[in-house]
């Protein structure tokens, strides 16, 4: 019985070993983001969920590097890049932010992400 415990112990060990990546969560992101600390921690996983995506495959190693605006704002609504580095990769990852009375709405613009290698 004792062999059984120590297998499935093991089983679970290893099976978390796999999802384990390493998101530097640091605030507030280098660069020059007009985002607050707490827009900033929002934004940060969903962008290095979608870093996971163009990451080399084994990576594990995620880095927000550099944050810039790209369209000043304009009626509440204004477009940044944050730029992520994954192990090999390079992924620059434009949002759209809009600042509403309860909060400020935020969506990654998939079509324009640009990676270097």
């Amino acid at each position: 019985m004792s062999k059984i415990k120590v297998l499935l112990f093991l089983l679970a060990i290893a099976g978390t070993s796999v999802f384990a990546y390493n998101f530097d969560k640091t605030l507030p992101v280098p660069g020059k983001s007009i985002t607050d600390s707490k827009l900033q921690a929002d934004v940060m996983m969903p962008i290095y969920y979608y870093s996971l995506r163009v990451a080399d495959q084994g990576c594990q190693d995620f880095k927000i590097t550099n944050t810039e605006v790209s369209k000043a704002k304009e009626n509440n609504v204004w477009s940044e890049i944050w730029t992520v580095k994954a192990c090999n990769a390079t992924a620059r990852i434009p949002l759209v932010f809009t600042q509403k009375a309860d909060g400020t709405d935020y969506a990654i613009d998939y079509m324009n992400v640009k990676v270097a290698k």
